[in-house]
């Protein structure tokens, strides 16, 4: 079985009489694997190694090293809805490959100043924006390629291959890049990195096109981008149109809510976390770094497990555990200040581990339902409109862990966030979330085989879940 050159404007046709791959062979999804590893990689070499170069080059404030991170952080906000627009409107595989080349030039510009110094931090926060707005480009187009190019029995074992690479890239990414700076200095192993998004480049151009979908909905065929009197949308419009689904969709709506709530208690956690264990309980920097290995192996574990997980207990069930759990592990890091050096390693090791995956496990389910039950032709915009709610919302629990702790004390703020973590599992538990047993044309093969779910939604017009 070979791709094709184009690959057809809706998802791959899966009647009752379909027969359920095993295979990525063939399929173009390790291609599109190897390609989105090699990027994410050079993501995270890239911010580890501008903050590296923004201390030991540029001798960097606090409040200036403040304001870097932030850049990353504001391309959600300001870039992340119109992001989804450009994934639903362009040619996705073009989208990728013009967000790693755009990526390699901009990475390798910094470099290229140092030597002519002319490097200052106002390029590092203009650099580290556009990065983080490409990547959330790059993320957008990639989510919404997916299923254009499995069909969605398969959908759940490459997401876990996905997120699996993420958390090995979380963890390996910053090691890599102090290697590097170790060996070549900060300014060359940004070359590498450069050279690492051309390498992606490279991988994803051997892909399938992804034309734009057409919009079912338009009987006059004008396809995804145009009004109802054939005139084409504005910008503006399109952006509304996927948050609109976000509103009225019965299972995106909580799981959207769901996340903007867990990530800001994660954010009011990991505002205090490091400083907590470098004060209270006194990790060296080398055990710290020891620690958070766990969430890597915990990452790969959870991807791997993720399908057995919704086997036995439905996608809507899992989902409502995974939002639970992380909150029980993350209260086992405050309540290990006063115990002994080894018991304090083991719990804040523990749990690393199974907050990690927890939330891997969230993020394979919770893009599986997504990229199964909404249209493909809004698939990008969807994509980023719950990414700039959910994301979005980071900034305000990192400040309001802060001045908690700062007025209460940070066992205080953390054992809170604790709490508010295992309460997002509500909105999956009293919502339509939690029928969510089999997805459509996610049988297991002891079924009639027609793709219907067992339990929850039926899948509407065409199968594709179209709200």
């Amino acid at each position: 079985m070979h791709v094709s050159d184009d690959l057809m404007a809706e998802r791959p046709a899966e009647g009752p009489q379909a027969p359920r791959k095993k295979s990525f062979k063939g399929t173009g999804f390790l291609r599109l694997w190897t390609g989105e590893s090699i990027s994410l990689a050079g993501t995270e070499i890239t911010f580890m190694a501008i903050g590296i170069i923004a201390v030991t080059t540029l001798a960097a404030t606090p409040w200036q090293m403040g304001v870097l991170e932030a850049a990353e952080s504001a391309a959600v906000l300001f870039l992340g809805l119109s992001a989804g627009v450009w994934a639903d409107r362009y040619e996705r595989r073009r989208i990728m490959l013009v967000a790693n080349l755009a990526r390699s030039v901009l990475v390798l510009a910094i470099p290229v100043l140092f030597w002519f110094d002319l490097l200052n931090m106002a390029v590092l926060y203009v650099v580290v924006f556009l990065v983080g707005a490409l990547s959330l480009l790059f993320d957008s187009a990639m989510s919404a390629y997916l299923p254009r190019l499995l069909p969605r029995s398969q959908l759940e074992r490459a997401n876990s291959w996905m997120e699996g690479s993420a958390s090995v890239g979380m963890v390996a990414g910053p090691g890599l890049a102090g290697i590097l700076v170790q060996i070549v200095s900060a300014p060359v192993a940004l070359v590498v990195d450069s050279v690492s998004y051309l390498m992606s480049y490279s991988t994803l151009a051997g892909l399938p096109k992804a034309p734009p979908s057409a919009d079912p909905a338009d009987e006059e065929g004008h396809g995804a981008e145009s009004g109802k009197d054939g005139a084409e949308e504005t910008h503006r419009a399109q952006v509304l149109k996927g948050l609109r689904v976000l509103v009225r969709d019965r299972y995106q709506r909580p799981m959207t809510l769901a996340a903007a709530h867990f990530n800001i208690f994660h954010s009011m956690f990991f505002a205090v976390n490091v400083l907590f264990l470098l004060t209270v309980l006194d990790f060296s920097p080398g055990l710290l770094g020891a620690t958070s290995m766990a969430g890597g192996v915990a990452g790969l574990v959870g991807a791997s497990c993720t399908p057995f997980l919704t086997r036995r207990l439905g996608q809507g069930p899992s989902l409502i555990l995974v939002y639970a759990v992380p909150g029980l592990a993350a209260v086992l890091v405050p309540l290990s200040a006063g115990a002994g050096r080894e018991v304090a390693v083991v719990l804040v090791s523990v749990s690393t581990f199974v907050y990690t995956f927890a939330v891997v496990v969230n993020l394979v389910i919770s893009d599986t339902v997504k990229q199964t039950l909404v249209p493909d032709h809004l698939l990008g915009r969807v994509t980023a409109s719950t990414r700039f709610i959910s994301w979005g919302v980071q900034p305000v629990g990192a400040l309001l862990g802060g001045w908690l702790g700062t007025r209460f004390g940070l066992i205080e703020v953390m054992v809170t966030a604790s709490v508010g973590l295992v309460a997002a599992a509500l909105w999956p538990l009293f919502s339509p979330v939690r029928t969510l047993i089999i997805l459509p044309g996610d049988g297991d093969g002891d079924g009639d085989g027609n793709g219907e779910p067992e339990k929850g939604p039926a899948p509407v017009e065409g199968g594709d879940g179209r709200v």
